[in-house]
C-alpha cells in the first residue's frame, strides 16, 4: 500500500523531539484532568443510578473509524452511520494520517476521505491456468440494489479509466477526484481469502454452465463470469415460462419447422457434451413467409429480441458474436444484408469454431479465440446463391456447415394455424409472445442438463440410427447432415423430457426428419461437391460451346475462335468436347483440379485410361493433349 501521504507518529516523534516532549506533557495534563472528570462521573452514577450508566455507555461506543495507530486503512459503510456526533454517508472511506505542517511543530492528523459508494471485494478470480486474474466486486448502485461484477485486473493498468467507466455505467457513485487516487489502491489493497474460478466467455465450465448474469450447475458457487464489458442484454428474462409454453411451445405442435427452430435453440449446450462440431441450418424462403418469426421464437428460449443478430457483419466481426454465444444459439437474420463476398468466410468461421490468428505488438502469436455454437439463420437466398452473387463458388464444406432448408409449407412456414385466420396472424401472435415471455426455458433446460449424468453421445447415436432417417446406403455428406438434424432432435426430446416444451415424445425427431427431407429435396442426394463439379463443367459447355470450341476435323472453318477452350467431335456415343488444359482449368475454377479430374473419371465423363485424363490428337499437323469430355454423361446432372 502506498503510504506517501502518511507520516507515522513514531517517525514524527523521532524527527521532532522538542515538539514531541511538549505534546506528551500536554497529554499528561489532559489525562490528569480526565481522571478527575471520571471520578466525578462515577460519583454522579452512584447518585443518579441507571440513567447515568446508560449515558456513560453511549459515550464509550467504539468509533467506526480506526485509531491513529491502525491507519492507513479502508472502511466500508453500507448505510448511514454516526461517529462523534457527525453523520457519515454510505461508501468507502480512506482513513489516513496527514503530513505535519509548518516547521514540524504540528503532528500528523487523522482524516477520512469518501471516494466511492458501498463497494466490497469478495473474492480473487482466476482461470484454470492461473491466468486472467480479477476481483469479484460487490457494490450498491444508485437505486440501492446490490450487484456483482467479476472485474479483470488488467482494467487497472494505466490510469484505470476503463475500470472507473465500467463501474459508473453499472451505477456505482464515485468521487470525481478522490476516486482517481484511492479506488485502484483499494481494489489491490489486500488479496481476498476467497478464491473463485472465472470463465472468460459463456458456456461450459466443468459441470456448470456460465451465463453473463448467473452460473447454473452443481458447482455454480465456485465459478463466475468475468468480462470487461459493462453490460450484457442478450440473456434477459420477462414474463413466465408457463405463458411461453402456452403461446409458443404449444403452437409449435403441427408445425414441424417451428418445432425444429425451437429444438435448434436447445442444441447449443449439447455440442460439447456430444463432441459435435458447430454449424446449423439456414431457412430459405420468400419474404413474409415466417422465417424471421421462427428465428424470434427460438431466441425467446434464451432472451428477448436483442438475442437475435444480423448477417450484416464481416468475418472478423462475426467472431465476436460467436464468442458471445459460445455453447449456445447464434441466431442470424436475413443473409441478404451481408456482403456476398464475406458469406463464405463467415460460414467457415462459424462452423470451424476458431478465430483468425493474430499477432501481438511484439510480433508473437496472440491466443486464438475459440467457440462452439449452433447457428440458426434465415434469408431469401441460399448460401450457394449468395456466394455466387459475390463471385465465389460455394464449397461443399460451406454448404454442409449451414444446411439450406426451404420454407415452403401450407401457409408459408406453417402447417397448423391453431384456429387463426391466416399465416400472417399466426406469425404476429408468435412474435408478440416472443417479445413478452422469454429467457426462462433456456435456463430451465440448463438446470436439468447440468445434472443429467447419462452419456449424451450414446443418446445422440440412438437418434442418428432412428429408422425414419434412412441412413443406410447414404454417402458421407448425407450422414453428416443427419448428424446435424439428430443433435436438434435430441435437444428437442431432452427439452420435452425435462418438462419444458410439454410436447409428445418423438415430436422433435419427427420435425428433424421433415427438415432432413426438405434439405434433400433442395440439394439432391449424393455428394454435393461431385455434383457441383459436374454442373460447372456442363454450364461451361452450355455457355461457351459455340464460342470457344470448333470442329476438330475442320478447326479453321467458320469464325475464328478467340480464347479457345478446345475442340469438339462427334462419336458413336454422342458429342465429345476436347478441352485443352487452360479450358478445363477455367471450367473447374474454384475446385481442386486433381480432385475434379478424379470425379470426372469416376462418373465416366472422362476416360479413365488416359494419361491423367488426357489423350493425344493431331490438329493441323500438330499433336496436342486434350481432355475428352462425354457431353451426354453430363446431361443428367
Amino acid at each position: 500500500m502506498n503510504e506517501d501521504p502518511i507520516m507515522n507518529m513514531d517517525a514524527w516523534k523521532a524527527a521532532h523531539p522538542d515538539a514531541a516532549a511538549k505534546r506528551e506533557a500536554q497529554e499528561r495534563t489532559n489525562t490528569d484532568a480526565m481522571d478527575i472528570k471520571t471520578s466525578k462521573t462515577l460519583n454522579e452514577v452512584e447518585d443518579n443510578g441507571a440513567d447515568a450508566s446508560e449515558e456513560n455507555e453511549t459515550e464509550s461506543e467504539p468509533s467506526i473509524f480506526p485509531s491513529d495507530s491502525d491507519r492507513p486503512q479502508y472502511v466500508v459503510l453500507d448505510d448511514w452511520a454516526e461517529d462523534s456526533g457527525r453523520k457519515y454517508k454510505p461508501g468507502v472511506y480512506y482513513c489516513g494520517m496527514s503530513k505535519g505542517k509548518g516547521k514540524g511543530e504540528e503532528p500528523p492528523q487523522p482524516f477520512n476521505t469518501w471516494f466511492a459508494g458501498p463497494l466490497h471485494i469478495d473474492a480473487l478470480t482466476r482461470d484454470t491456468q492461473d491466468n486472467n486474474f480479477g476481483r469479484l466486486l460487490r457494490f450498491k448502485n444508485d437505486l440501492g440494489h446490490w450487484r456483482e461484477w467479476a472485474m479483470p485486473m488488467e482494467l487497472l493498468s494505466g490510469s484505470g479509466e476503463d475500470m472507473r467507466g465500467s463501474l459508473l455505467s453499472m451505477g456505482l457513485t464515485l468521487d470525481p477526484h478522490s476516486a482517481r487516487t484511492y479506488l485502484s489502491q483499494y481494489i489491490q489493497w489486500r488479496i481476498p481469502k476467497r478464491k473463485v474460478l472465472c470463465a472468460m466467455q459463456t458456456g461450459w465450465a466443468g459441470k456448470s454452465f456460465v451465463l453473463p448474469d448467473c452460473v447454473i450447475g452443481p458447482n455454480a458457487a465456485g465459478v463466475v463470469f468475468q468480462s470487461g464489458e459493462r453490460s450484457h442484454d442478450e440473456y434477459t428474462q420477462a414474463g413466465t415460462i408457463d405463458q411461453w409454453r402456452a403461446e409458443i411451445s404449444a403452437r409449435a405442435l403441427g408445425n414441424p419447422l417451428l418445432v425444429l427452430a425451437l429444438s435448434a435453440s436447445f442444441a447449443g449446450p449439447l455440442l460439447a457434451k456430444c463432441n459435435t462440431e458447430g454449424g446449423g441450418v439456414h431457412f430459405v424462403g420468400d419474404s413474409s413467409s415466417g422465417k424471421t418469426t421462427a428465428i424470434e421464437a427460438a431466441c425467446s428460449v434464451w432472451g428477448s429480441t436483442n438475442f437475435k443478430r444480423s448477417w450484416r457483419a464481416t468475418a472478423n466481426g462475426m467472431e465476436g458474436a460467436a464468442v458471445m454465444f459460445n455453447d449456445c444459439l447464434l441466431a442470424l437474420d436475413e443473409i441478404s444484408e451481408c456482403d456476398p463476398r464475406e458469406v463464405g468466410a463467415i460460414v467457415y468461421t462459424l462452423g470451424n469454431g476458431t478465430g483468425k490468428q493474430r499477432a501481438t505488438r511484439s510480433g508473437s502469436a496472440k491466443n486464438v479465440t475459440r467457440w462452439r455454437c449452433f447457428v440458426l439463420s434465415s434469408g431469401e437466398r441460399t448460401i450457394t446463391t449468395t456466394m455466387d452473387e459475390g463471385g465465389h463458388k460455394a464449397k461443399a464444406g460451406q454448404t454442409m456447415r449451414l444446411l439450406d432448408i426451404p420454407v415452403a409449407r401450407t401457409y408459408g412456414a406453417w402447417d397448423n394455424l391453431h384456429g387463426m385466420d391466416s399465416g400472417t396472424m399466426f406469425s404476429d401472435a408468435i412474435k408478440r409472445a416472443a417479445a413478452t415471455h422469454y429467457g426462462h426455458a433456456g435456463q430451465a433446460f440448463l438446470e436439468s442438463l447440468t445434472r443429467d449424468e447419462r452419456d449424451l453421445c450414446e443418446l445422440l447415436m440412438e437418434v442418428k440410427n432412428h429408422e425414419d432417417f434412412k441412413a443406410e446406403g447414404m454417402e458421407g455428406q448425407d450422414k453428416r447432415a443427419i448428424g446435424r438434424f439428430a443433435i436438434m432432435a435430441l435437444a428437442g426430446e431432452l427439452a420435452t423430457e425435462y418438462g419444458i416444451t410439454e410436447w409428445p415424445a418423438g415430436e422433435a425427431i419427427k420435425a428433424a426428419v421433415v427438415g432432413f427431407e426438405a434439405w434433400q429435396s433442395m440439394r439432391g442426394k449424393g455428394n454435393d461437391e461431385r455434383r457441383r463439379i459436374l454442373e460447372c463443367l456442363s454450364d461451361f459447355i452450355d455457355q461457351y460451346g459455340d464460342g470457344k470450341f470448333s470442329d476438330i476435323e475442320a478447326p479453321n472453318d467458320g469464325l475464328r475462335v478467340l480464347d479457345r477452350a478446345g475442340y469438339w467431335r462427334n462419336t458413336s456415343y454422342g458429342r465429345e468436347y476436347l478441352f485443352n488444359a487452360k479450358g478445363i482449368r477455367s471450367a473447374l475454377k474454384g475446385f481442386d483440379f486433381k480432385r475434379s479430374i478424379t470425379v470426372l473419371q469416376e462418373q465416366g465423363v472422362l476416360d479413365a485410361n488416359g494419361d491423367n485424363g488426357q489423350i493425344r490428337l493431331w490438329v493441323d499437323a500438330k499433336q496436342i493433349r486434350v481432355y475428352p469430355i462425354r457431353h451426354e454423361r453430363l446431361e443428367g446432372y
